[in-house]
């Protein structure tokens, strides 16, 4: 099913209603484009606290850029390896008081400041179910983003690491694929296709 939504529809139009509280909303890309636009639409919508651990700085650098804003329900995390652990403590502390929107951009992002450790798939995993245990907890959202690409022989695969993307059952996918009217949104889990217009992305 494609959906491509009214004039009336395209401005009713929020990304918190396709999100899953009890799964990890996981969120995959070519484009780092895509995702910047797809996730400052979502911040742009939700009214519920964001707590944003910026991996990859792209947001961050929109932000300082002036393209886009910081909205006044964000609170941006920049890691570097000596502050990641006090962040995450600090996110999981928050998300355990309030109902709250965990944005974890990128997963490829937390493999590089992670890179020097042992077991390092295991590490970015524990972190990511630790995040998606909290959520429970307070009927809170998680969104992991991914910049990947899809290989028959091995599935979803990190770009450009080269890393096999683990894939959880707790989780929905949401790929996100260009289009000349905006981003498609396909969902694979209901067989389901969205669409975000020009209009609606905060970065055009």
């Amino acid at each position: 099913m494609f959906k491509n939504p009214s004039d009336e529809s395209q401005s009713k139009l929020n990304l918190q209603t396709i999100l899953e509280q009890n799964l990890i909303n996981s969120i995959f890309y070519s484009d780092p484009f895509l995702k910047a636009g797809f996730i400052s639409k979502l911040v742009q919508d939700t009214k519920l606290q964001v707590l944003y651990l910026d991996l990859d700085l792209l947001y961050s650098g929109y932000a300082v850029s002036g393209i886009t804003q910081v909205e006044k329900n964000v609170t941006l995390f920049q890691p570097t390896i000596e502050t990641l652990y006090p962040m995450i403590k600090e996110i999981l502390v928050k998300t355990s008081l309030s109902q709250t929107i965990i944005i974890v951009d990128s997963l490829n992002g937390l493999f590089n400041i992670l890179n020097r450790k042992k077991n390092i798939g295991k590490t970015v995993m524990s972190i990511i179910m630790l995040f998606a245990s909290m959520v429970k907890m307070t009927k809170s959202y998680l969104v992991v983003a991914s910049m990947v690409r899809y290989k028959k022989e091995e599935g979803w695969i990190l770009s450009p690491t080269g890393k096999r993307l683990v894939e959880t059952k707790n989780s929905k996918k949401i790929l996100l694929e260009p289009e000349k009217e905006g981003i498609v949104l396909s969902m694979p889990s209901d067989s389901c296709k969205l669409v975000i217009p020009l209009n609606l992305i905060p970065l055009v």
